[in-house]
């Protein structure tokens, strides 16, 4: 046997009128209630308090019946009814005289006499059977009053409920997850340059130069444009560059391999000039290469208003032919020297204006945070949630005390920048069933996972629903977590 609740205090006072149900107001009925006690043994329920009627004053002739209702989640159970009678109905009913069509219409479990002017309460106590809907929240006793002896149907609740509280979800313990750490958020700025060098060479010149076959070759403005980028990523205080990137592409002409060798060679040197230049790290430093920049050209031919449909199509036709290796790149480069559909337009346009189009060098400046305290990254909270990764935020939250306003905030903002991360969902949810907000965290925990704390979760949430069978269940998966065994022996 479990006693849930004792409440020593009164929680109830209602105001009626006597009379019949269509009579005005000449009497004024205080009904009160004190000492509420539910006590569970096995599947049925106990409940017991006092009718208070000092307030209370009846003429001879009149009756008023009590009904005690089990309310919540759109049910209802009616417990039998106490009926307070007036000096004369209530020797009628001693008799056996009282009036029949009263007692068919009611369950009258106990009558008692009113005593008007004396303090006087009557105990009222019965059992009724438990049912899963009882334990969800909201659940309350509600006295449903009938002056007129009309029957149950016209009586009336007047007042709030009692919360029975068999709600025992309110001493559950929630548990949120501290997200793993994980490489942070970059943000990445890319850009396009055309980085001059010498006809097979992979030497860069970062000051104007003229090479022996006369071809001036003038990079500053191109690496300028690298720099400011590399400088406009330095420029926030809080944040560091974690990586860049330099992809060169090389153009079709020249045999496949030599390509490769001058395309990866040159953005080699280019990156390390990046990295001396400002003091970067080598690792941070990557290079690749594009060997052959066919993409591109197929993009020109495409786009290109200077040569005939026909002249389109071919070349699409030779460009678009599948390759497997070096070998076939070369032969598509011969094709385009030597065959007659091509050979004419491969001198005149092809090689002296798209080729050189096609020598380029991409960059991707990835940035992200510094490491940081706490207050430093609640400030970049405030300002850059964006750059923050979810432990960041997480750690941010724990600045402030649970269920506060800031608490709360940074846990929505994490769900906000990481919609589809479980620790975001689960962490989300808990702060839900905090408020109350049982609908919000049942969507939530749909993904959150299968994490013991995302399961403790569902277990709260089935108690609050009512389903203590389902919760014990949950809380039996979590049980390697403390909170979920405690939770479970609240059951």
């Amino acid at each position: 046997m479990k006693t849930f609740k004792s409440i020593a205090a009164a929680l109830l006072a209602m105001t009626l009128c006597a009379g019949t149900a269509a009579a005005g107001c000449r009497d004024a009925i205080k009904i009160s209630t004190d000492n509420l006690r539910t006590v569970r043994d096995g599947d049925r329920m106990h409940v017991s308090f006092d009718v208070v009627l000092d307030s209370l004053r009846l003429r001879s002739n009149q009756q008023v019946v009590i009904t005690p209702a089990i309310t919540g989640s759109g049910h209802q159970v009616l417990l039998p009814s106490l009926m307070v009678s007036g000096r004369n109905m209530h020797y009628a009913y001693e008799r056996g005289t009282f009036r029949r069509d009263l007692l068919k219409r009611y369950d009258i479990a106990q009558e008692t006499r009113r005593y008007n002017g004396r303090p006087q309460a009557e105990q009222y106590s019965r059992s009724v059977a438990l049912e899963q809907w009882m334990y969800a929240q909201g659940t309350e006793l509600q006295l449903l009053v009938d002056t007129c002896g009309c029957g149950r149907e016209y009586a009336r609740g007047v007042g709030p409920g009692l919360p029975l509280d068999l709600d025992v979800s309110r001493l559950m313990r929630l548990v949120q997850v501290t997200p793993p750490v994980a490489p942070l958020p970059v943000s990445i700025h890319q850009g396009r340059a055309r980085v001059q060098f010498e006809v097979d060479k992979t030497e860069l010149h970062t000051e104007p130069y003229v090479c022996k076959s006369g071809q001036r070759i003038d990079n500053r403005a191109q690496l300028r444009m690298i720099c400011d980028s590399v400088e406009y990523a330095l420029s926030d205080p809080n944040v560091e560059i974690a990586s860049i990137k330099i992809t060169g592409y090389a153009s079709p002409e020249s045999p496949y391999l030599h390509n490769e060798y001058l395309a990866t060679n040159r953005s080699r040197v280019l990156a390390e000039w990046i990295g001396a230049k400002y003091n970067l790290p080598r690792e941070k430093c990557e290079y690749g290469a594009v060997t052959e920049n066919w993409g591109e050209f197929r993009e020109q031919v495409v786009d290109s208003k200077e040569i005939s449909e026909k002249q389109r199509a071919d070349l699409l036709a030779l460009i678009d032919r599948p390759t497997y290796g070096p070998a076939d790149f070369d032969a598509k480069e011969r094709e385009l020297k030597t065959d007659p559909k091509f050979a004419k337009l491969y001198r005149d346009l092809i090689l002296p204006e798209w080729f050189p189009r096609l020598r380029a060098t991409a960059f991707a400046i990835s940035t992200r945070l510094k490491p940081m305290s706490a207050g430093q990254l609640a400030e970049v909270f405030r300002k850059s949630p964006e750059l923050m990764s979810l432990n960041q935020m997480h750690t941010v939250a724990n600045l402030y005390p649970e269920d506060s306003e800031e608490f709360n905030e940074v846990t929505e903002t994490a769900l906000k920048y990481y919609p589809e991360d479980p620790t975001a969902n689960l962490n989300a949810a808990v702060t839900a069933l905090r408020k109350g907000d049982t609908e919000r965290a049942r969507r939530l925990l749909e993904r959150a996972g299968d994490s013991a704390e995302a399961d403790n979760a569902r277990g709260v949430l089935a108690a609050k629903d009512g389903d203590l069978t389902k919760a014990a269940e949950y809380f039996e998966k979590a049980s390697s977590l403390p909170e979920a065994r405690k939770n479970k022996a609240l059951l």
